[in-house]
């Protein structure tokens, strides 16, 4: 019996390890490979935008976004990048990160109704943009970010 605590407890402290583990920083795996960032205590699930074309498009080709989901922008290199609401759908909080991972300032953007859309640029040189739903980001400049990968869930959003 004293055998079957053990390997319960083990089992436990495994799990429970794991996670943290994970989470440990943002050199645990490449920021392309992301399933999940981190800002404080706040966790969204990413898809990546890491090609040319998919940082063109972006969250465009979506209706909505699920809560807690987000698209993490890795770009190639740390720069003021510029972002529209081009045939964006939903209002977004984005969130522009420096290499560092540490949050430089983030800007919530509306929907825009007519051609051309504003440009909205980083106001020092980024590394990484995350892009949730508007009013879901409750972070502020400094705040560390921190990225986990993983399995994909496989299906629709």
């Amino acid at each position: 019996m004293r055998s079957g605590i053990r390997i319960g407890c083990a089992s436990v402290l495994l799990v429970l390890a794991v996670p943290l583990q994970s989470l440990a920083g943002a050199d645990a795996c490449p920021a392309d490979q992301a399933v999940e960032v981190r800002v404080g205590k706040q966790r969204f699930a990413v898809e990546v935008a890491a090609t040319p074309r998919s940082r063109e498009i972006g969250l465009s080709a979506h209706t909505s976004l699920a809560a807690g989901a987000g698209m993490w922008f890795v770009m190639p290199k740390a720069d003021e990048h510029g972002f529209w609401m081009r045939e964006m759908k939903f209002p977004i909080d984005l969130v522009w990160i420096d290499a560092a991972g540490k949050v430089l300032d983030s800007i919530t953007l509306p929907v825009c109704p007519a051609m051309p859309c504003p440009l909205s640029f980083a106001p020092a040189p980024a590394l990484y943009v995350l892009e949730v739903n508007a009013g879901a980001f409750r972070g502020k400049p400094g705040d560390r970010v921190s990225w986990r990968c993983g399995k994909r869930a496989v299906g629709k959003q």
